[in-house]
C-alpha cells in the first residue's frame, strides 16, 4: 500500500487559471464550481468582459495567468478592477506539463500549480509607473532608432567619400547637421559648407573643406536624404515623448514639494539624449531621495530605473529578495552535495540599467565602489566583479528608499581598524628597508 502524501496540499479553493493567447484565452476553474469547468473565451474586449462575469459569478476570487508578450495587460487590468486577485506567473515556471500539450491542458496545469501554492507572482507596477514605463520604453527604442539613422548618414558619406564625419566630433550635432541639411537641399561648395559649422568646432575649415570633397552621386545623395529624414523624425519623437514623461510624472504622488533639493550639486548632461527637463528634481520629487546622487547613476539612468521599479519598494521585504528579482544573486544547482552550477537568469531591465551604472565605475579610480571592483576582478575576473559591484548598487538603492536618507559615499570607504593600520606600517617600513631607507613618523607638533 503505497504511502500517502500529504505535504502538498491544496490551499485555494476558488481559484482559476488562464492560459493567454493573441486570440483566445483558455480558462480553467475548480471543477467543484462548474460542470464545465474549462472554456474558451475570445480576446475582443467583449470576451474579456464575459470572462470576467463568468468568474464573478463563481465566485472565484483568485486568477493565475503566464505573462505572454502584452497579450495580458487588459486582461489584467479587467479582472483587477473587478476584486479579483490576479497572479502573473513566469512562463518558465508553468512549462511542461504532462501528455500532449495544448492550450487546454496548459490552462489545467497552471489552475493545479495555483490550487496548490506553487506558483509565485510577478511584480507588477502600479497604473502610472506603468504609463510612466511605457513613455521611457518607447523614448528608448526611438533613441537606438536615431543612432541607426546616424550611422546610415555615415555611411551614405563613406560611399561619397566624403569624410565630414572624421573631422567633426558628433555628425548628429550643430555642425553636422547644419552642414548635412544644405547638402541635402542642393549645396556642394565645401568651402560654402565649412562656413555652417559652429564656432566652437576646433577643427581648423581648411581641413573640413578638404573632407568636403566626394563624388556627390544621385544615388548616394538620395541615401543621405533618407537617413536624415529618419533621423529628425526620430529625434521629434524623442522631444514629444519627453512632454508626456514630465507630464506623467507632474500627475504622480509627490513626496517632496517644489524647490526641495534647489541645492543639490547637478550633473552634467551626458549627451543630446538627455531629457529636456531636470531628471533628477523630478524624480526627488517622487521618490523622496536623490538617486542621481549616487556614483555611476545619473538623471537619464535614475529616471529609467523609476519605471522599472516605480517609487516604492515594499514589493520586496529584503534587500535579498530585491536583488534576486534583479538576477544579481548565485542561483546554484546542487545535487547529492556538489555545485553543478547555475541556474539561467533572465536579466530584467531594470538590472540592466545598474550593470551599465557598475560598468560607468570602472575607471574612477577614486570612488570606494570602483576600489572593490578592482579588487575582485584580480582575484574573480571582470566578469564576477561586475556582478558584484551591481549588487552592491542594488543594495544602496534599497536602502535609500527604505530609510529614505541620502547617500552617503564615505560610510562606503572600509574602516581601518588598529590591526590594518599596523600590517600597512609594517610592509610601508619593509619596503622602505627594502631601498635603503628608515621610516620614521614626523614629530608632533608643540
Amino acid at each position: 500500500m503505497a504511502a500517502s502524501n500529504t505535504s502538498i496540499r491544496k490551499v485555494r479553493d476558488r481559484c482559476a487559471a488562464i492560459d493567454i493567447g493573441a486570440e483566445e484565452h483558455w480558462t480553467c476553474v475548480d471543477p467543484g464550481l462548474a460542470e464545465k469547468h474549462i472554456r474558451r473565451f475570445g480576446a475582443f474586449t467583449a470576451d474579456l468582459e464575459e470572462l470576467r462575469d463568468w468568474l464573478l459569478s463563481l465566485g472565484v476570487t483568485s486568477v493565475a495567468m503566464e505573462a505572454t508578450g502584452v497579450y495580458w495587460r487588459e486582461l489584467y487590468a479587467v479582472l483587477e478592477a473587478a476584486g479579483i486577485e490576479v497572479l502573473l506567473a513566469d512562463p518558465r515556471r508553468t512549462r511542461n506539463p504532462r501528455g500532449r500539450k495544448t492550450d487546454m491542458q496548459d490552462c489545467q496545469w497552471i489552475w493545479e500549480l495555483h490550487a496548490h501554492g506553487l506558483l509565485d507572482g510577478a511584480y507588477v507596477p502600479p497604473e502610472m509607473v506603468q504609463e510612466l514605463r511605457t513613455y521611457l520604453r518607447h523614448r528608448r527604442t526611438h533613441v537606438d532608432a536615431a543612432g541607426v539613422s546616424l550611422k546610415e548618414m555615415q555611411r551614405a558619406y563613406s560611399l561619397m567619400n566624403i569624410k565630414l564625419q572624421h573631422v567633426i566630433a558628433d555628425l548628429g550635432g550643430v555642425s553636422g547637421m547644419a552642414i548635412t541639411e544644405a547638402i541635402v537641399k542642393g549645396q556642394r561648395d565645401p568651402a560654402i559648407l565649412a562656413k555652417l559649422r559652429d564656432r566652437r568646432c576646433q577643427t581648423p575649415e581648411a581641413t573640413v573643406i578638404k573632407a568636403l570633397r566626394g563624388n556627390w552621386k544621385k544615388a548616394h545623395l538620395f541615401l543621405l536624404k533618407q537617413a536624415l529624414a529618419d533621423y529628425q523624425h526620430h529625434r521629434e519623437a524623442i522631444a514629444r515623448c519627453d512632454a508626456e514623461i514630465e507630464h506623467v510624472l507632474a500627475a504622480m504622488p509627490q513626496r517632496r514639494q517644489d524647490g526641495d533639493g534647489d541645492d543639490f550639486a547637478r550633473k552634467r548632461p551626458t549627451g543630446k539624449n538627455d531629457f529636456a527637463f531636470d531628471a533628477q528634481q523630478h524624480v526627488y520629487r517622487v521618490t523622496g531621495v536623490d538617486l542621481a546622487a549616487i556614483d555611476g547613476i545619473g538623471p537619464n539612468a535614475a529616471l529609467s530605473l523609476i519605471g522599472e521599479i516605480g517609487t516604492d519598494l515594499t514589493a520586496w521585504p529584503t534587500s535579498k529578495a530585491f536583488c534576486c528579482w534583479l538576477g544579481l544573486c548565485p542561483n546554484p544547482k546542487r545535487s547529492g552535495g556538489k555545485l553543478l552550477g547555475n541556474l539561467p537568469t533572465t536579466a530584467n531591465r531594470a538590472s540592466q540599467i545598474i550593470r551599465e551604472a557598475a560598468m560607468g565605475l570602472r575607471g574612477n579610480k577614486l570612488n570606494p565602489l570602483s576600489k572593490q571592483y578592482n579588487k575582485i576582478a584580480i582575484r574573480r575576473g571582470s566578469g564576477k566583479a561586475l556582478r558584484a559591484i551591481a549588487h552592491r548598487l542594488a543594495r544602496i538603492i534599497y536602502a535609500l528608499f527604505t530609510k529614505r536618507t541620502a547617500y552617503d559615499r564615505d560610510a562606503l570607504e572600509p574602516k581601518v581598524t588598529q590591526k590594518k593600520k599596523a600590517s600597512m606600517i609594517a610592509r610601508l617600513q619593509a619596503q622602505a628597508a627594502a631601498l635603503g631607507y628608515v621610516l620614521s613618523q614626523p614629530p608632533k607638533p608643540a
